[in-house]
């Protein structure tokens, strides 16, 4: 999630700023034991037949970008593969996980931080190799800075596609609210700032999962993503 505005505009405004202040996931959550962080080798790509790129209009939000808004709406339309994800707790500043495409979405007004991600791997062990890393930088930088530069992110799993995650993070200005799905070979990332609570109800997250679900769906539609 880039860090949102102080954490998606301190550092999307530092990726939702780690993607909401440094840009958009956990104390229970981070005593965990650390997952290891697994990047994807060229060997993947003999693993699975994925689809060489995305259909035009392919993301849910994507006809925003080019409809109405106002004058403080910034929309933006990118196909970059080396955008990092938009759950990004540690804000790193390059995707390095082999992906084969790669579609994002955001929208910034003010404090408010919208993303929508679909990035496609050359096999679905790429794929869960990118979930397995996320779920390892949530760890290591479930709580980081001091001050006005502290966020700090919990998270849980979520029951969406082949496995899914809500993430909350916290910061000193802004909040934010994250669904990451992976679907067969495909990752779809939901991200908006917004009230949410240490707990992560379901509740404060129901419109992201819904446009994850959607999304899952439709990635079992471009052929090579889902085996079934």
């Amino acid at each position: 999630m880039r860090r949102v505005l102080t954490s998606v505009a301190a550092v999307a405004v530092a990726t939702v700023m780690a993607t909401v202040m440094a840009t958009v996931t956990g104390a229970s959550q981070a005593k965990a034991a650390p997952v290891t962080r697994v990047t994807a080798t060229a060997a993947d790509a003999s693993q699975a037949s994925a689809p060489a790129g995305l259909p035009k209009g392919f993301l849910l939000n994507e006809a925003k970008v080019n409809g109405p808004h106002r004058p403080w709406e910034h929309l933006k339309l990118t196909d970059s593969r080396k955008r990092p994800l938009e759950v990004n707790p540690c804000g790193r500043r390059t995707a390095r996980d082999g992906r084969s495409a790669s579609r994002t979405f955001t929208y910034v007004a003010e404090t408010v931080y919208r993303g929508e991600q679909v990035v496609l791997y050359p096999s679905e062990r790429a794929a869960k190799a990118a979930m397995r890393s996320t779920r390892a930088d949530l760890a290591e930088c479930a709580a980081r800075g001091r001050g006005a530069n502290r966020h700090s992110y919990r998270w849980k799993s979520t029951d969406v596609g082949d496995e899914a995650l809500r993430v909350g993070g916290f910061f000193f200005e802004n909040r934010s609210r994250t669904v990451i799905v992976r679907e067969g070979s495909a990752v779809a990332v939901y991200v908006r700032t917004g009230l949410v609570t240490k707990s992560l109800p379901v509740s404060q997250f129901r419109p992201l999962i819904t446009d994850a679900r959607t999304m899952a769906a439709k990635l079992c539609d471009l052929p090579g993503v889902c085996r079934r």
